[in-house]
């Protein structure tokens, strides 16, 4: 048995100390257990931060521009897990606030709003309540929901860092609207804050249009110069230098209009002023510069040309060129506007030309023509015409008292001439008595004695 008195004093000390071992060894574990836990945290925050970022740069203007929303997927994907794996960080609220972002540029608008909400409701100090705020108005606004938009956006124009953003913004929701007068008012007071050019061009831009489609004209031709004044990249120039032409076209300042386009060579411009030319009366010229401008541009403007010129061959009754015209619209951009209104129009022009060439049953073919002038084209003066000619040139059809009635009926529903309808009414009861169409129109005679007495006898 050994002697404890005896015993080394190294061997005693390695006695005394791997008793402590297991504490020492837990105490370590334990610290290195939370710093393995710290960094896993703070680096699934960070790539949330860095593909946060990376998304951003593919943003212009509060929009993703590109296809791909991969940095975005993945900001979701590590904010979500900081979320649920570390739900009492203090970055709880920045990590919501990128993950309802990144939805919002995702396009997902109900999931961002969800995730912008509960910032706002629980994180009422966050550093990003005002981004909160702004992004909810995005949203909104892109759902074309206006007045939640309008909401949010004014409350996040009271922070300094988006009250100018917010406020342009808020021109775009009123211009989206057609609640001009009030993109007016923050419009003016944008302009006058001093916002920087590329701000300015925006809010001009959108004022100058708001006036034109109030038919404020004067001020929208102050407001587009202004514009212009500012402007120094060649497209967005010669887009405000149509914008001036129409507002002079518009305003029937045709001799301005007409020396402001002179010497452009570029078919949009050259369109303006065929259009100026129709408005002038000069019609063989208008119909030369559509042609032209037709024949020298790309599908879809040269649709739109084709159409206006077959607009004008049918004011002139010249089915067979007007149809020509129609068809070579359709031809040029098949599922354009104008495209598929020249396939309406060259389908009804058909129709007229075959009833106007009808050698049988003239008085049914007559009458479809003037339903047609009357429903297809909206044109209740020529349909009058048409109808005056079936009971005229055919008094005897079938067709002749519904072709008055129709008259009738005009005349008091889409002319309002009381008068005129009563004298429809009296003819129509005294040629076909007997017919429905009679005794639907007697309705609307007065009842005075006279009246009955004639309408007895």
């Amino acid at each position: 048995m050994t002697n404890s008195k005896n015993q080394d004093p190294r061997t005693k000390f390695q006695v005394t100390n791997s008793k402590k071992d297991p504490f020492i060894w837990i105490l370590v574990l334990g610290i290195w257990c939370l710093l393995v836990v710290n960094c896993a945290y703070f680096n699934t925050f960070y790539n949330a931060q860095k593909y946060y970022r990376q998304g951003k740069k593919l943003v212009v203007h509060d929009t993703l521009k590109v296809i791909s929303a991969e940095p975005f997927d993945k900001t979701i994907e590590k904010t979500t897990a900081v979320i649920i794996k570390y739900p009492d960080s203090r970055y709880v609220d920045d990590a919501l606030f990128m993950m309802g972002a990144s939805y919002y540029y995702k396009g997902d608008y109900r999931r961002a709003l969800e995730k912008l909400d509960f910032v706002l409701l629980n994180y009422t100090d966050s550093k990003f309540h005002d981004d909160a705020l702004y992004y909810k108005g995005l949203a909104h606004y892109k759902q074309e929901k206006f007045a939640q938009a309008i909401i949010a956006f004014k409350q996040a124009k009271e922070s300094n860092q988006y009250r100018v953003k917010a406020m342009i913004a808020l021109c775009y929701v009123y211009f989206n609207d057609h609640n001009y007068l009030a993109l007016t008012e923050v419009a003016t007071n944008l302009l006058e804050e001093g916002i920087d050019k590329k701000e300015q061009r925006w809010v001009l831009d959108l004022l100058g249009e708001a006036q034109f489609k109030q038919e404020f004209y004067e001020d929208a031709l102050v407001t587009f110069q202004e514009l212009f004044s500012i402007t120094r990249v060649k497209e967005d120039k010669r887009e405000i230098t149509l914008k001036i032409a129409e507002t002079y076209l518009e305003m029937g300042e045709y001799d301005r209009c007409q020396e402001f386009l002179g010497g452009q060579a570029d078919v949009e411009f050259k369109s303006i002023l065929a259009d100026l030319n129709v408005k002038l009366g000069n019609i063989a010229e208008a119909k030369e510069l559509y042609f032209d401008i037709a024949i020298n541009s790309n599908f879809d403007f040269s649709s739109e040309m084709f159409y206006k010129l077959a607009e004008l061959y049918k004011t002139d009754d010249s089915l067979e060129q007007a149809i020509t015209y129609y068809d070579s619209s359709v031809n040029r951009a098949p599922m354009s506007d104008y495209g598929i209104k020249s396939k309406k129009m060259a389908d009804i022009l058909s129709k007229v030309d075959i009833f106007s060439k009808e050698t049988e049953n003239i008085d049914h073919a007559q009458f479809l023509l003037a339903e047609i002038y009357f429903v297809d084209f909206e044109d209740p003066e020529r349909a009058v015409t048409e109808y005056v000619k079936v009971y005229t040139d055919f008094p005897q059809s079938e067709w002749a008292p519904k072709a008055m009635y129709a008259q009738f009926w005009i005349a008091k529903d889409f002319f309002k001439n009381d008068s005129l309808a009563q004298s429809l009414a009296r003819d129509l009861l005294e040629r076909y008595p007997n017919s429905e169409y009679a005794r639907s129109a007697s309705i609307f005679l007065p009842q005075s004695e006279d009246d009955k007495g004639w309408l007895e006898e």
